[in-house]
């Protein structure tokens, strides 16, 4: 075994630790060693020296006929792991081209200027060449004894075998005669590999192949792997009963498990390696989420169907409403995900989702809870069932030691606040007399309205006056937002005190922010001391600007703010710059003379979107903004709900944005939704005033839409 080993001069060569590669040797003969915890330590060697974390050294390259030898040789155990480590280092080189995007086309990258890149470059491509050349040794393993040579083969032919044809033809033909399941598995996902990386010449034929094994296959799993696939490389073959069928399949998974677990994996021994402890770890991961191989291919296929939202509402209510209380669990979180991320074509799969709060499960309550949180701005239709939830805990105890916002019931006060449901203020105001002050009070005090919070205002002040504004504190900031959203005037000398008393810089932007919602009016009192800290040198430059708002709103003077205002819009700090942004988006034609100022920002780049509102705004000419507006719609998603704001507030200059807006509405995504993997959460609020500000557009044109905002 390994002949030639010895004659190899690895001690010129070098890997992640040392600059002599002496003990690769010794590596690839644990690799081959009859002894399973040898054979984990070598391995993990490979990845942790030889291949760390994907580079390819000198070394690396210098292995891999070894491992060519060794994965032949069906005396030895473990090879699947090796064919995974060879695909690993070969695809090194296709990563470091993704990287290098647009600058050659050649396949091999043969362009680089070797003078000026790294040598690892180098060896990444050499050993991709040196892979290929040798992956026509990987076709006779799809017939191997050992399934897991087979499932790894399959996924190393399809990315790397020069003749995908043939590859194709033989994974077919692997296909009907594979008893393995999860091999079975690992053929149709290459397939699936084949179509995408060669759509033109296998994409219809992989397509019709992987829907015969929809169609044909008894094995549930191995139905969702095929579907999963034909989601990701033919969307458009996809079968119309997709939702049905994946339904069924996991209805037979459900049974099959309820039947017994599936055959074990091979025992893996207990190393103390890296390999050894994340494989443990991830093993613990699943079994304290209730995770099974039946959940896991359901949310890949849901992540594959992408904007087919059709399909994947429908496929969440079935699981929403299962029988079985594990796929009900697991459909709570798929919810959120999908229904925070994109906009439901109807109210089903909300109303699906809020009818758990029936189920017996507490667990299951409160992550449905969670999930509306999430929602609860597009969520109004539901809103019934959690009052109905509510009153169900009028006799029932209270978790022990457990903070308000973690409680089931707070959480349900939480979705009816977050919706502006004042039905519930009479309670909340009782229970914040003793509770923690909520996170985001002030913004369910704005959803309730000044008046219909009213009565939260005695409390929330008693709280704040029994505090030492001496000591920093997350309470004093939330209760002193929630009274400047209150807005009540008998609260302008407590906060005026405080704003006198603060020591803590987050303290006194908090005061000037509340006390700038109540206007000249009502806080003139606090003048005296807002004038002091503009007059005097108490507060850092880049926090004045927080004072001149709270002067310009107790005193219009617009002429004593503008010096403050044009300085923070060219602080290198995009807080100072967006609090003075804000400040020009309340001054309006007033503040006229920051237009250069403006166009300043503009084209430097520095927040375009906003400035460009705010240069609107101070004009009241369009042609500089739609402009801007247009080309940053795509650019910065994030701000869209701004622009289409100001967009709603033009009239008929909106006119050139009508395509973006139109565009807009027809999207089944949330307007940040990038169609980023995991268990993302999208701001449902924003998107949800966004929609309602491109309808008003469309209206100002005459234009009216029948799909109501979700």
């Amino acid at each position: 075994m390994f002949r030639g080993i010895d004659d190899v001069d690895w001690a010129s060569m070098s890997h992640a630790y040392t600059q002599s590669a002496t003990d690769v040797p010794e590596l690839l003969r644990g690799l081959a060693s009859h002894d399973p915890v040898r054979r984990e330590v070598a391995l993990d060697g490979m990845y942790g020296a030889v291949h760390h974390q994907g580079d390819v050294y000198d070394s690396t390259v210098a292995c891999i006929p070894f491992l060519f030898e060794l994965i032949g040789n069906p005396a030895f155990a473990d090879r699947g792991a090796v064919v995974g480590l060879l695909c690993s280092i070969a695809l090194t080189a296709d990563a470091v081209e993704e990287a290098y995007a647009g600058d050659e086309d050649d396949e091999d990258f043969t362009g680089f200027d070797e003078d000026d890149e790294e040598e690892w470059l180098r060896h990444s491509f050499a050993a991709r060449v040196m892979v290929r050349e040798r992956a026509g040794a990987f076709l006779p393993l799809l017939g191997d004894p050992d399934p897991e040579v087979r499932a790894a083969v399959a996924d190393a032919l399809a990315r790397l075998h020069p003749d995908p044809a043939g590859v194709f033809g033989a994974l077919c033909d692997r296909m009907p005669a594979e008893t393995d399941p999860g091999t079975a598995r690992s053929l149709a996902c290459a397939l699936g590999t084949l179509a995408e990386r060669y759509p033109v010449e296998l994409g219809t034929e992989a397509a019709r192949v992987l829907q015969d094994v929809v169609s044909g296959t008894p094995d549930p799993r191995l139905r969702m792997t095929a579907l999963t696939r034909l989601a990701r490389c033919a969307p458009g073959e996809l079968p119309p009963d997709t939702a049905d069928i994946a339904l069924d399949v996991m209805r037979l998974a459900h049974e099959a498990d309820e039947l017994g677990p599936p055959p074990a994996p091979p025992e893996r021994p207990h190393t103390n390696t890296l390999i050894s402890h994340v494989r443990e770890l991830h093993a613990e991961h699943r079994r304290s989420l209730d995770l099974d191989d039946a959940a896991d291919l359901l949310e890949e296929l849901d992540t594959e169907l992408r904007d087919r939202v059709d399909l994947r509402c429908a496929l969440l209510v079935g699981q929403l409403g299962s029988s079985a209380p594990r796929r009900r669990r697991h459909a709570v979180g798929m919810a959120g995900r999908l229904l925070s991320g994109w906009r439901a074509p109807d109210d089903e799969p909300l109303q699906a989702l809020a009818r758990l709060l029936t189920d017996d499960d507490l667990r299951v309550q409160k992550a449905v809870l969670s999930e509306l949180r999430h929602l609860a701005p597009a969520a109004h239709r539901v809103s019934e069932e959690v009052i109905a939830y509510l009153q169900t805990w009028e006799h029932r105890p209270l978790e022990a030691d457990t903070p308000f916002a973690s409680l089931a019931v707070g959480m349900a006060f939480e979705v009816l606040a977050l919706q502006g449901d004042d039905r519930v203020v009479p309670a909340l105001a009782r229970i914040l007399e003793a509770v923690e002050i909520p996170g985001q009070l002030a913004r369910w005090i704005r959803a309730f309205g000044p008046e219909g919070a009213a009565p939260l205002g005695p409390v929330l002040h008693n709280r704040l006056a029994g505090l030492d504004n001496r000591t920093p504190s997350s309470d004093q900031g939330r209760l002193i937002d929630a009274l400047g959203a209150l807005q009540d005037p008998g609260s302008v000398p407590l906060l005026t005190r405080v704003l006198a008393e603060a020591e803590q810089v987050c303290t006194t932007k908090d005061a000037l922010r509340a006390l700038s919602a109540f206007g000249s009016g009502a806080a003139a009192e606090a003048l005296p001391v807002v004038g002091q800290l503009w007059e005097g040198d108490s507060v850092a430059d880049e926090h004045r600007i927080h004072v001149a708002h709270a002067l310009w709103a107790l005193t219009g003077d617009t002429e004593a703010v503008l010096p403050a205002v044009r300085a923070s819009l060219r602080s290198r700090m995009w807080s100072e710059r967006s609090a003075a942004l804000d400040l020009i988006s309340s001054l309006g034609r007033s503040g006229a003379a920051l237009a250069p100022g403006l166009r300043e920002m503009i084209g430097a780049g520095h927040t375009p979107a906003k400035a460009a509102i705010g240069l609107w705004q101070v004009t009241g000419e369009a042609e500089e903004t739609v402009p801007v507006i247009v080309t940053e719609w795509s650019a910065t998603a994030g701000q869209r709900p701004g622009m289409a704001a100001c967009l709603a507030a033009m009239g008929p200059a909106a006119a050139p944005a009508l395509p973006l807006i139109r565009a807009e509405l027809a999207s089944p995504r949330r307007h940040t939704n990038d169609d980023s993997t995991g268990n993302m959460r999208y701001d449902v609020a924003a998107d949800v005033a966004l929609q309602t500000d491109c309808r008003r557009v469309l209206a100002g044109f005459g234009e009216h839409t029948d799909t109501p905002v979700r």
